[in-house]
């Protein structure tokens, strides 16, 4: 349980947050957008990664409950390394782009760009090892 609800609340944003950025952009000024983003940052830093590490922990922990499962198996290697690159694009381009645009600097969006769409296909890509869990 612990862990699908920290899965939530480290990807929520994800779907909610180009959809919100898009929204601003058309109908609102640099300002709002700054201030978006400063509340955006404030989440992805204290929540959201936050939240990705308990995702890991909890992870862990079921892989050594469950009989079965090893950390040697395909999908579980997998799947820590595509946790390794969500870190990386969230901590790397996500949360930069999000301050820069709390700090007043637009071109943080350029970044946004980037790193949600890596995001998201590294997010289904974990969806896939999670639920198909191949070579197991």
């Amino acid at each position: 349980f612990v862990h699908i609800v920290s899965f939530l609340v480290a990807f929520a944003p994800a779907a909610v947050n180009p959809l919100l950025e898009a929204h601003f952009a058309k109908n609102a000024d640099d300002a709002t957008m700054a201030n978006w983003a400063k509340f955006s940052s404030m989440y992805t830093s204290r929540i959201a990664l936050g939240a990705l590490g308990l995702l890991l922990i909890t992870g862990i922990i079921m892989i050594l409950q469950f009989d079965g499962w090893e950390f040697s198996q395909t999908w579980i290697s997998l799947a820590f390394l595509v946790w390794l690159a969500i870190g990386g694009v969230v901590s790397a381009m996500i949360l930069k782009g999000e301050k820069q645009m709390a700090a007043g600097d637009m071109s943080g969006r350029e970044i946004l760009a980037k790193g949600g769409p890596i995001a998201t296909v590294l997010l289904a890509i974990m969806l896939y090892l999670m639920i198909f869990k191949p070579g197991l």
